[in-house]
């Protein structure tokens, strides 16, 4: 990841949260674009998901795992589970699909990232 190399150069959290909030929103996004119509994209973007809950964890002084990360973002998936299966029952139509699918793997990937900053803030 491209981010974990550039975010150093920030000095403030709250930049380096946004940075790898939304450096990792596109990168999903574009992962959605490209991969609309294959089945399994989730697990490509969860994987890309899962990778920046433990980036934003270790802002806040916090080493976690890929089983942390995942019960968290187990945890944050439901709130945000109905723009998912909105992006999902359209992904399939060639085009607009794939536009419906970044956009959808964007917003979800901007609400777990922040929710996962907001949850860390509340525990400090």
């Amino acid at each position: 990841m491209l981010i974990n190399n550039i975010k150093h150069f920030f000095n403030d959290r709250e930049t380096r949260l946004a940075y790898i909030i939304h450096g990792t929103a596109a990168e999903t996004g574009t992962v959605g674009l490209v991969t609309a119509p294959v089945p399994g994209d989730r697990f490509i973007l969860g994987a890309l998901q899962i990778q920046m809950i433990i980036e934003i964890a270790g802002e806040f002084g916090v080493s976690i795992d890929k089983s942390a990360a995942m019960a968290l973002f187990e945890s944050q998936i439901a709130t945000v589970l109905g723009r998912e299966m909105a992006g999902q029952a359209t992904k399939y139509i060639p085009g607009p699909g794939n536009a419906v699918n970044g956009i959808t793997a964007v917003s979800v990937t901007e609400t777990i990232g922040w929710a996962t900053a907001d949850y860390y803030r509340k525990k400090n």
